[in-house]
């Protein structure tokens, strides 16, 4: 999944302005949730069957990461 300036927002802004998030995701299939300035949470669009495959590898590769 690539990841791009335009689908990331603040848990503290998702927080205040779920339809924006929920506009993200709309526009984008996705939208990335980050906490303390690291990736925390990410809503995505169910109907979109490669945005979901993707998003499972990306988090997949995140946990290998962090388990590091």
């Amino acid at each position: 999944m690539k990841i791009d300036a335009k689908t990331i927002i603040s848990v503290t802004d998702a927080n205040q302005n779920f339809s924006k998030v929920a506009k993200m995701v709309d526009e984008n299939g996705h939208a990335l949730i980050f906490k303390r300035n690291q990736p925390k949470y990410m809503m995505l669009d169910v109907n979109n069957s490669k945005v979901l495959d993707s998003a499972v590898r990306q988090i997949k590769e995140w946990q290998k990461s962090s388990d590091s």
